[in-house]
């Protein structure tokens, strides 16, 4: 593995352990689907347009399950070891974040 690589899993796993006990509840609202492409919507002006996996995880953010919990569902979910999950749902989840599509 590359030293760069290394350190961004180790990245992700920090702010994985950081996060995994906060609850994300999902903000914005489903406004339709386009083949495979999602739009939630903060308000008339502002919509955004998610991949499938991130649409899955904003649906998982019912503010009632841990960032853990949702790692363990979306490991199961998808049947894909829990490590290699935490990458791409700690990324997913601060864009959500970033656009304030889910809060804590």
């Amino acid at each position: 593995m590359e030293e760069g690589q290394g350190q961004a899993e180790r990245d992700f796993k920090a702010k994985y352990e950081e996060m995994k006990n906060l609850k994300p509840v999902r903000q914005g609202t489903f406004v339709g689907e386009e083949g495979e492409k999602f739009y939630v919507a903060k308000s008339e002006e502002e919509v955004y347009e998610l991949s499938p996996l991130a649409y899955y995880i904003w649906l998982l953010c019912d503010g009632e399950h841990t960032v853990e919990e949702v790692a363990h569902t979306l490991s199961r979910d998808v049947d894909v070891e829990l490590e290699d999950v935490i990458e791409p749902l700690i990324a997913v989840l601060e864009s959500l974040h970033n656009v304030q599509l889910v809060g804590y």
